[in-house]
Protein backbone atom coordinates (compact mmCIF):
# COMPACT_ATOMS: atom_id res chain seq x y z
CA UNK A 1 0.00 0.00 0.00
CA UNK A 2 1.24 3.24 -0.89
CA UNK A 3 1.83 5.99 1.91
CA UNK A 4 1.11 9.80 1.52
CA UNK A 5 4.40 10.58 2.51
CA UNK A 6 5.72 8.49 -0.28
CA UNK A 7 8.81 10.48 -2.03
CA UNK A 8 6.89 10.42 -5.43
CA UNK A 9 3.68 11.70 -3.78
CA UNK A 10 5.49 14.22 -2.73
CA UNK A 11 7.73 15.62 -5.66
CA UNK A 12 4.62 15.75 -7.45
CA UNK A 13 2.77 17.93 -4.93
CA UNK A 14 5.59 20.72 -4.36
CA UNK A 15 5.88 20.44 -8.35
CA UNK A 16 1.96 21.35 -8.69
CA UNK A 17 2.46 23.83 -6.07
CA UNK A 18 6.03 25.20 -7.56
CA UNK A 19 3.99 25.90 -10.48
CA UNK A 20 1.02 28.39 -9.16
CA UNK A 21 4.05 30.98 -8.15
CA UNK A 22 6.40 30.17 -11.64
CA UNK A 23 3.60 30.37 -14.12
CA UNK A 24 3.03 34.15 -13.29
CA UNK A 25 6.96 35.34 -13.34
CA UNK A 26 7.35 37.49 -15.83
CA UNK A 27 11.23 37.22 -17.11
CA UNK A 28 10.99 40.45 -18.95
CA UNK A 29 11.43 42.44 -15.38
CA UNK A 30 15.20 41.16 -15.09
CA UNK A 31 15.87 39.60 -18.60
CA UNK A 32 16.08 40.74 -22.62
CA UNK A 33 13.23 37.86 -23.16
CA UNK A 34 10.57 38.55 -26.34
CA UNK A 35 7.24 39.61 -24.33
CA UNK A 36 5.43 36.35 -26.62
CA UNK A 37 6.60 33.44 -28.40
CA UNK A 38 4.53 31.36 -30.29
CA UNK A 39 3.03 28.55 -27.50
CA UNK A 40 6.51 29.07 -25.39
CA UNK A 41 6.40 32.80 -23.97
CA UNK A 42 3.22 34.72 -22.99
CA UNK A 43 3.99 38.13 -21.75
CA UNK A 44 7.48 37.38 -20.96
CA UNK A 45 6.80 34.49 -18.97
CA UNK A 46 5.49 31.05 -19.36
CA UNK A 47 2.56 30.67 -21.82
CA UNK A 48 -0.46 29.18 -20.47
CA UNK A 49 -0.62 26.02 -23.12
CA UNK A 50 2.88 25.20 -20.94
CA UNK A 51 1.47 25.89 -17.55
CA UNK A 52 -1.67 23.52 -18.33
CA UNK A 53 0.61 20.91 -19.65
CA UNK A 54 2.42 20.76 -16.98
CA UNK A 55 -0.25 20.55 -14.24
CA UNK A 56 -1.93 17.78 -16.36
CA UNK A 57 1.67 16.15 -16.27
CA UNK A 58 1.92 16.37 -12.78
CA UNK A 59 -1.56 16.11 -11.59
CA UNK A 60 -2.74 13.05 -13.51
CA UNK A 61 0.04 10.88 -11.93
CA UNK A 62 -0.60 12.36 -8.24
CA UNK A 63 -4.77 11.51 -8.84
CA UNK A 64 -3.68 7.99 -10.08
CA UNK A 65 -1.14 7.24 -7.13
CA UNK A 66 -3.84 9.09 -4.41
CA UNK A 67 -6.53 6.29 -5.59
CA UNK A 68 -3.99 4.09 -4.42
CA UNK A 69 -3.52 5.60 -0.56
CA UNK A 70 -5.16 4.70 2.21
CA UNK A 71 -3.74 6.91 5.21
CA UNK A 72 -4.74 10.30 3.94
CA UNK A 73 -6.71 13.21 5.92
CA UNK A 74 -10.71 12.63 5.21
CA UNK A 75 -12.83 15.71 3.81
CA UNK A 76 -15.93 17.30 4.97
CA UNK A 77 -19.14 15.65 4.13
CA UNK A 78 -20.35 18.74 3.41
CA UNK A 79 -17.03 19.34 1.38
CA UNK A 80 -17.63 15.89 -0.83
CA UNK A 81 -21.61 17.00 -1.45
CA UNK A 82 -21.06 20.14 -2.23
CA UNK A 83 -18.03 19.27 -4.46
CA UNK A 84 -20.44 16.30 -5.98
CA UNK A 85 -23.00 18.92 -6.77
CA UNK A 86 -20.54 21.49 -8.51
CA UNK A 87 -18.80 18.84 -10.94
CA UNK A 88 -23.09 18.05 -11.65
CA UNK A 89 -23.66 21.34 -12.61
CA UNK A 90 -20.72 21.92 -14.44
CA UNK A 91 -21.10 18.51 -15.96
CA UNK A 92 -24.75 19.28 -17.06
CA UNK A 93 -24.79 23.27 -17.67
CA UNK A 94 -22.13 22.39 -20.13
CA UNK A 95 -23.34 19.91 -21.99
CA UNK A 96 -26.88 22.02 -22.25
CA UNK A 97 -24.72 25.31 -23.08
CA UNK A 98 -23.23 23.02 -26.58
CA UNK A 99 -26.55 22.19 -27.59
CA UNK A 100 -28.64 25.53 -27.10
CA UNK A 101 -26.73 28.44 -25.77
CA UNK A 102 -22.91 28.00 -27.51
CA UNK A 103 -24.09 26.48 -30.86
CA UNK A 104 -21.85 28.18 -33.16
CA UNK A 105 -18.37 27.68 -30.83
CA UNK A 106 -16.53 24.77 -30.81
CA UNK A 107 -18.16 21.76 -28.59
CA UNK A 108 -14.79 20.53 -28.00
CA UNK A 109 -12.97 23.18 -26.64
CA UNK A 110 -16.39 23.88 -24.05
CA UNK A 111 -16.21 20.50 -22.93
CA UNK A 112 -11.92 20.72 -22.59
CA UNK A 113 -13.20 23.94 -20.12
CA UNK A 114 -15.42 22.30 -18.00
CA UNK A 115 -13.09 18.92 -17.55
CA UNK A 116 -9.76 20.95 -16.98
CA UNK A 117 -11.95 23.31 -14.23
CA UNK A 118 -13.29 19.66 -12.58
CA UNK A 119 -9.51 17.91 -12.97
CA UNK A 120 -8.17 21.21 -11.04
CA UNK A 121 -10.33 21.23 -7.98
CA UNK A 122 -9.42 17.47 -7.94
CA UNK A 123 -6.03 18.00 -8.00
CA UNK A 124 -5.89 21.22 -5.76
CA UNK A 125 -9.11 20.64 -4.23
CA UNK A 126 -9.06 17.25 -3.01
CA UNK A 127 -5.84 15.07 -3.88
CA UNK A 128 -3.03 17.62 -2.53
CA UNK A 129 -5.09 18.62 0.57
CA UNK A 130 -5.79 14.46 1.21
CA UNK A 131 -2.18 13.63 1.39
CA UNK A 132 -0.65 16.40 2.57
CA UNK A 133 0.27 17.97 6.11
CA UNK A 134 -1.48 21.63 6.82
CA UNK A 135 2.29 22.54 8.16
CA UNK A 136 4.19 21.57 5.45
CA UNK A 137 1.64 23.31 2.94
CA UNK A 138 2.04 26.37 5.06
CA UNK A 139 5.92 26.42 5.05
CA UNK A 140 6.42 25.24 1.58
CA UNK A 141 3.88 28.14 0.59
CA UNK A 142 5.60 30.31 2.69
CA UNK A 143 9.53 29.96 1.12
CA UNK A 144 7.71 30.78 -2.28
CA UNK A 145 5.95 33.59 -1.69
CA UNK A 146 8.13 35.03 0.70
CA UNK A 147 10.94 34.32 -1.34
CA UNK A 148 9.58 35.88 -4.82
CA UNK A 149 8.04 39.37 -3.13
CA UNK A 150 12.04 39.64 -1.67
CA UNK A 151 12.93 39.87 -5.35
CA UNK A 152 10.27 41.97 -6.17
CA UNK A 153 11.24 44.44 -3.76
CA UNK A 154 14.78 44.07 -4.69
CA UNK A 155 13.69 44.73 -8.38
CA UNK A 156 12.14 48.19 -6.60
CA UNK A 157 15.47 49.18 -6.09
CA UNK A 158 17.16 48.63 -8.96
CA UNK A 159 15.16 48.76 -11.97
CA UNK A 160 12.02 50.67 -10.37
CA UNK A 161 10.54 51.17 -13.68
CA UNK A 162 9.92 47.16 -15.16
CA UNK A 163 7.56 46.70 -11.68
CA UNK A 164 4.97 49.09 -11.74
CA UNK A 165 2.19 48.78 -14.20
CA UNK A 166 -0.31 51.90 -14.45
CA UNK A 167 1.07 53.39 -10.90
CA UNK A 168 0.51 50.00 -9.33
CA UNK A 169 3.17 47.39 -8.37
CA UNK A 170 3.80 44.17 -10.14
CA UNK A 171 7.19 42.96 -8.94
CA UNK A 172 7.99 40.31 -10.82
CA UNK A 173 4.68 38.91 -12.09
CA UNK A 174 2.79 39.52 -15.07
CA UNK A 175 -0.01 41.74 -13.32
CA UNK A 176 -1.25 43.38 -10.10
CA UNK A 177 -3.52 40.27 -9.19
CA UNK A 178 -0.47 37.66 -9.25
CA UNK A 179 1.69 40.18 -7.04
CA UNK A 180 -1.44 40.45 -4.40
CA UNK A 181 -1.89 36.99 -4.34
CA UNK A 182 1.81 36.55 -3.78
CA UNK A 183 2.38 39.31 -0.93
CA UNK A 184 -1.21 38.22 0.65
CA UNK A 185 -0.56 34.32 0.96
CA UNK A 186 3.54 34.82 2.17
CA UNK A 187 1.78 37.99 5.10
CA UNK A 188 -0.33 35.63 6.09
CA UNK A 189 1.11 32.63 6.29
CA UNK A 190 4.50 34.15 7.64
CA UNK A 191 2.14 35.10 10.65
CA UNK A 192 1.60 30.99 11.14
CA UNK A 193 5.34 29.82 10.42
CA UNK A 194 6.67 32.77 12.64
CA UNK A 195 4.32 31.31 15.81
CA UNK A 196 5.51 28.02 15.34
CA UNK A 197 9.54 28.63 14.52
CA UNK A 198 11.74 28.11 17.81
CA UNK A 199 15.39 29.42 15.89
CA UNK A 200 15.77 32.76 16.14
CA UNK A 201 17.15 33.27 12.21
CA UNK A 202 13.98 31.39 11.44
CA UNK A 203 11.85 34.09 13.15
CA UNK A 204 13.89 36.82 11.94
CA UNK A 205 13.32 35.45 7.97
CA UNK A 206 9.23 35.00 8.78
CA UNK A 207 9.41 38.94 10.61
CA UNK A 208 11.02 40.12 7.46
CA UNK A 209 8.52 38.65 5.26
CA UNK A 210 5.76 39.78 7.35
CA UNK A 211 6.76 43.22 7.27
CA UNK A 212 8.01 42.98 3.21
CA UNK A 213 4.79 41.56 1.88
CA UNK A 214 2.55 43.86 3.47
CA UNK A 215 4.66 47.00 2.35
CA UNK A 216 4.21 45.01 -1.26
CA UNK A 217 0.56 44.85 -0.45
CA UNK A 218 0.30 48.16 0.12
CA UNK A 219 2.04 49.09 -3.02
CA UNK A 220 -0.03 47.53 -5.14
CA UNK A 221 -2.85 49.96 -4.10
CA UNK A 222 -5.33 47.07 -3.97
CA UNK A 223 -7.68 48.46 -0.47
CA UNK A 224 -9.18 45.24 -0.33
CA UNK A 225 -6.57 43.02 0.38
CA UNK A 226 -4.76 45.44 2.62
CA UNK A 227 -7.97 45.23 4.59
CA UNK A 228 -7.54 41.04 4.65
CA UNK A 229 -4.25 41.01 5.67
CA UNK A 230 -5.44 43.69 8.74
CA UNK A 231 -7.99 41.44 9.51
CA UNK A 232 -5.90 38.17 9.18
CA UNK A 233 -3.29 40.39 11.80
CA UNK A 234 -5.74 41.03 14.31
CA UNK A 235 -7.41 37.33 14.28
CA UNK A 236 -4.14 35.74 14.06
CA UNK A 237 -2.79 37.57 17.70
CA UNK A 238 -6.21 36.88 18.89
CA UNK A 239 -6.66 33.92 18.67
CA UNK A 240 -2.99 32.43 19.38
CA UNK A 241 -2.52 31.02 22.67
CA UNK A 242 0.79 31.96 23.97
CA UNK A 243 2.54 29.64 26.73
CA UNK A 244 5.27 32.13 27.72
CA UNK A 245 5.25 35.03 30.02
CA UNK A 246 6.60 36.85 27.49
CA UNK A 247 4.52 36.15 24.71
CA UNK A 248 1.08 36.76 26.96
CA UNK A 249 2.67 39.84 28.20
CA UNK A 250 3.09 40.91 24.04
CA UNK A 251 -0.11 39.45 23.33
CA UNK A 252 -1.83 42.10 25.91
CA UNK A 253 -0.01 44.79 25.13
CA UNK A 254 -1.46 44.17 21.39
CA UNK A 255 -4.83 43.86 22.31
CA UNK A 256 -4.51 46.87 25.10
CA UNK A 257 -2.96 49.13 22.21
CA UNK A 258 -5.37 47.66 19.65
CA UNK A 259 -8.40 49.04 21.79
CA UNK A 260 -6.80 51.93 22.75
CA UNK A 261 -6.01 53.18 19.29
CA UNK A 262 -9.83 52.00 18.20
CA UNK A 263 -11.44 54.29 21.08
CA UNK A 264 -9.33 57.38 20.32
CA UNK A 265 -8.60 57.32 16.30
CA UNK A 266 -11.43 54.37 15.42
CA UNK A 267 -13.56 57.27 13.90
CA UNK A 268 -10.57 59.19 12.37
CA UNK A 269 -9.29 55.86 11.09
CA UNK A 270 -13.39 54.88 9.76
CA UNK A 271 -13.50 58.20 7.68
CA UNK A 272 -10.25 57.28 6.17
CA UNK A 273 -10.77 53.86 4.75
CA UNK A 274 -14.40 54.95 3.45
CA UNK A 275 -12.84 57.82 2.02
CA UNK A 276 -10.33 55.23 0.02
CA UNK A 277 -13.42 53.13 -0.64
CA UNK A 278 -15.52 56.31 -2.34
CA UNK A 279 -12.33 57.67 -4.47
CA UNK A 280 -11.97 60.31 -2.24
CA UNK A 281 -8.57 59.40 -0.85
CA UNK A 282 -5.76 57.25 -2.33
CA UNK A 283 -3.39 53.67 -1.23
CA UNK A 284 -0.18 53.54 -2.34
CA UNK A 285 0.99 55.11 -5.51
CA UNK A 286 -3.14 54.13 -6.98
CA UNK A 287 -4.94 56.73 -7.90
CA UNK A 288 -8.29 57.47 -5.98
CA UNK A 289 -11.38 55.23 -7.35
CA UNK A 290 -14.64 54.67 -6.15
CA UNK A 291 -15.01 51.34 -5.36
CA UNK A 292 -18.54 51.08 -4.80
CA UNK A 293 -19.43 52.59 -7.46
CA UNK A 294 -17.03 51.13 -9.72
CA UNK A 295 -18.10 47.47 -8.11
CA UNK A 296 -21.95 48.40 -8.66
CA UNK A 297 -21.31 48.89 -12.59
CA UNK A 298 -19.48 45.37 -12.53
CA UNK A 299 -22.84 44.19 -11.26
CA UNK A 300 -25.00 45.95 -13.09
CA UNK A 301 -23.08 44.77 -16.50
CA UNK A 302 -22.62 41.36 -15.19
CA UNK A 303 -26.30 41.54 -14.38
CA UNK A 304 -27.48 42.29 -18.49
CA UNK A 305 -25.32 39.40 -19.40
CA UNK A 306 -26.81 36.82 -17.13
CA UNK A 307 -30.48 37.61 -17.24
CA UNK A 308 -29.62 36.60 -21.57
CA UNK A 309 -28.99 33.32 -20.64
CA UNK A 310 -30.55 33.04 -16.57
CA UNK A 311 -31.09 29.52 -16.62
CA UNK A 312 -28.22 27.52 -18.61
CA UNK A 313 -25.38 30.69 -18.64
CA UNK A 314 -22.69 31.54 -20.89
CA UNK A 315 -20.02 28.76 -19.89
CA UNK A 316 -16.12 29.12 -19.07
CA UNK A 317 -15.49 30.67 -22.23
CA UNK A 318 -17.42 33.14 -22.23
CA UNK A 319 -15.33 35.86 -20.77
CA UNK A 320 -12.70 34.69 -23.54
CA UNK A 321 -14.84 35.37 -26.39
CA UNK A 322 -15.16 31.75 -27.01
CA UNK A 323 -15.32 30.81 -30.24
CA UNK A 324 -12.84 28.07 -32.47
CA UNK A 325 -10.09 30.08 -32.04
CA UNK A 326 -10.17 30.88 -28.43
CA UNK A 327 -6.78 32.28 -27.49
CA UNK A 328 -5.80 33.51 -23.68
CA UNK A 329 -5.02 37.28 -25.27
CA UNK A 330 -8.87 37.31 -25.67
CA UNK A 331 -9.29 37.80 -22.18
CA UNK A 332 -12.70 40.63 -21.93
CA UNK A 333 -13.05 42.01 -18.68
CA UNK A 334 -16.28 43.23 -19.69
CA UNK A 335 -17.56 40.08 -19.61
CA UNK A 336 -16.15 39.04 -16.20
CA UNK A 337 -18.21 40.02 -13.58
CA UNK A 338 -16.16 40.85 -10.31
CA UNK A 339 -19.11 39.54 -7.94
CA UNK A 340 -19.19 35.69 -7.06
CA UNK A 341 -23.30 35.57 -7.60
CA UNK A 342 -23.36 37.43 -10.77
CA UNK A 343 -20.26 36.03 -11.88
CA UNK A 344 -21.40 31.82 -11.07
CA UNK A 345 -24.97 33.00 -13.02
CA UNK A 346 -22.91 34.27 -16.10
CA UNK A 347 -21.19 30.77 -16.55
CA UNK A 348 -23.87 28.11 -15.34
CA UNK A 349 -26.83 30.27 -14.80
CA UNK A 350 -29.26 30.12 -11.43
CA UNK A 351 -28.38 26.72 -10.63
CA UNK A 352 -24.59 27.78 -10.52
CA UNK A 353 -25.69 31.06 -8.59
CA UNK A 354 -27.46 29.00 -5.75
CA UNK A 355 -24.39 26.37 -6.12
CA UNK A 356 -22.46 29.61 -4.80
CA UNK A 357 -23.94 30.80 -2.03
CA UNK A 358 -23.92 27.37 -0.97
CA UNK A 359 -20.20 27.48 -1.06
CA UNK A 360 -19.93 30.19 1.02
CA UNK A 361 -21.76 28.82 3.68
CA UNK A 362 -19.87 26.17 4.30
CA UNK A 363 -16.51 27.71 3.89
CA UNK A 364 -17.14 29.97 6.57
CA UNK A 365 -18.82 27.58 8.70
CA UNK A 366 -15.93 25.09 8.13
CA UNK A 367 -13.32 28.31 8.81
CA UNK A 368 -15.27 29.28 11.88
CA UNK A 369 -14.91 25.89 12.93
CA UNK A 370 -10.98 25.54 11.78
CA UNK A 371 -10.32 28.44 14.50
CA UNK A 372 -10.94 26.23 17.14
CA UNK A 373 -8.18 23.66 16.84
CA UNK A 374 -5.03 24.04 18.40
CA UNK A 375 -3.14 23.05 15.33
CA UNK A 376 -1.44 27.11 14.42
CA UNK A 377 -1.06 25.77 10.79
CA UNK A 378 -4.61 24.77 10.13
CA UNK A 379 -5.89 27.88 12.33
CA UNK A 380 -3.88 29.99 9.40
CA UNK A 381 -5.09 28.45 6.92
CA UNK A 382 -8.61 29.10 8.16
CA UNK A 383 -7.66 32.95 9.27
CA UNK A 384 -6.40 33.11 5.59
CA UNK A 385 -10.07 32.11 3.89
CA UNK A 386 -11.98 33.88 6.77
CA UNK A 387 -10.14 37.31 6.08
CA UNK A 388 -10.74 36.65 1.95
CA UNK A 389 -14.32 35.65 1.74
CA UNK A 390 -15.08 39.66 1.33
CA UNK A 391 -12.69 39.63 -1.13
CA UNK A 392 -14.09 36.26 -2.59
CA UNK A 393 -17.60 37.82 -2.43
CA UNK A 394 -16.87 41.09 -4.67
CA UNK A 395 -14.47 38.83 -7.41
CA UNK A 396 -15.53 35.72 -9.42
CA UNK A 397 -15.41 32.36 -9.57
CA UNK A 398 -12.08 30.58 -9.91
CA UNK A 399 -12.20 27.73 -12.14
CA UNK A 400 -9.38 28.52 -14.20
CA UNK A 401 -6.23 25.58 -13.78
CA UNK A 402 -3.83 28.43 -14.83
CA UNK A 403 -4.94 30.81 -12.39
CA UNK A 404 -2.86 31.87 -9.10
CA UNK A 405 -5.61 32.55 -6.57
CA UNK A 406 -8.14 29.73 -8.07
CA UNK A 407 -5.70 26.70 -7.39
CA UNK A 408 -4.20 28.67 -4.12
CA UNK A 409 -8.28 29.03 -2.85
CA UNK A 410 -8.98 25.33 -3.94
CA UNK A 411 -5.85 23.79 -1.44
CA UNK A 412 -7.51 26.52 1.32
CA UNK A 413 -10.77 25.24 0.57
CA UNK A 414 -9.50 21.50 0.61
CA UNK A 415 -7.19 22.32 4.29
CA UNK A 416 -10.08 23.59 5.50
CA UNK A 417 -12.23 21.20 4.49
CA UNK A 418 -10.12 18.22 6.10
CA UNK A 419 -10.66 16.39 8.89
CA UNK A 420 -9.17 17.57 12.39
CA UNK A 421 -8.66 13.88 13.49
CA UNK A 422 -5.97 11.94 11.08
CA UNK A 423 -6.87 8.18 10.63
CA UNK A 424 -5.13 5.27 12.53
CA UNK A 425 -2.69 4.72 9.67
CA UNK A 426 -1.87 8.96 10.08
CA UNK A 427 -1.02 8.52 13.20
CA UNK A 428 2.29 6.82 12.42
CA UNK A 429 3.76 9.31 9.95
CA UNK A 430 6.03 11.37 10.47
CA UNK A 431 6.09 15.23 10.07
CA UNK A 432 9.38 16.50 7.62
Amino acid sequence: MIKARDGRILFLIKALVAMIFIAKISLGSFLPVPRNFSFILFQAGLHPVVNVFLCVLFGVPLLLLFLKVRDRYSLSPFYKLFLFLLTLTLSVQTVLQTHFVNTQESTILQLGAAGMAIFMIMVYGVAIPSLWSPEDFVRFVQRWSGTLVLISLALLLVAPGAVFKGGRFIGIFKHIPHMVTCATIAFVFSLGTFLVETKSKHKIWNALIIFTSFVAVVLTGTRSSAAAALLAFVVTMIMHKTQSNQGRIFKFAFISLFVTFTLFFGPTVYEFAQGIATGQNSLGNREAQDGVASRWEEVERGSEIFMEEPWLGHGLLSKFAAGNDVDVSNYNAMKDPHNIFISAGVIGGWPFLALSGFALLIMTIGALKTLMVSDISKRQIAIYLLAHIPILVIYHVHLSIGGMADRMYWMVFGFVAASTLRSIQNQTLTKN
